[in-house]
């Protein structure tokens, strides 16, 4: 199933982008002083989101070495903190899989998530669950 989503360790390009913020669009290079300005509480929006998300679907992490995804048992558990977030680097950002919605959500630089889908219905499905963590999204 992983390489239905996955090639050489990237989401496969036929899929669409839905970027997730704490912002409703890109911040330009007027506003970038925000990205040194996220609380710890705004951050933390982003794992509600996936323990929200892990409440109603079932969420797998794609193991890159082992190219292959796991269920997600225990998502506390798979979540980092604000420390282990602020010092990792992008071969450590997880990549969780929605096989129900057909649809990949990656963590990105930024405070950005992107959702990688191919149907219409997962962002419609996504969409009040992004706004109920107060979070954006946009294309």
């Amino acid at each position: 199933m992983y390489h239905r989503y996955f090639e050489d360790c990237e989401v496969k390009s036929e899929f669409k982008k839905e970027f997730v913020s704490l912002w409703p669009g890109w911040l330009g290079q007027e506003n970038l002083h925000k990205l040194n300005e996220v609380t710890e509480s705004e951050w933390q929006r982003f794992n509600q989101l996936i323990i929200l998300l892990s409440q109603r679907y079932l969420l797998e992490k794609a193991d890159r070495d082992k190219e292959k995804l796991v269920a997600v048992i225990d998502v506390s558990a798979a979540l980092p903190s604000f420390e282990e977030a602020l010092n990792k680097d992008a071969s450590q950002f997880s990549m969780f899989v929605i096989t129900e919605l057909d649809c990949v959500i990656t963590e990105e630089w930024d405070y950005t998530y992107i959702i990688w889908y191919q149907d219409e219905r997962a962002i419609t499905e996504l969409s009040p669950l992004i706004k109920a963590v107060k979070l954006c999204h946009f294309s």
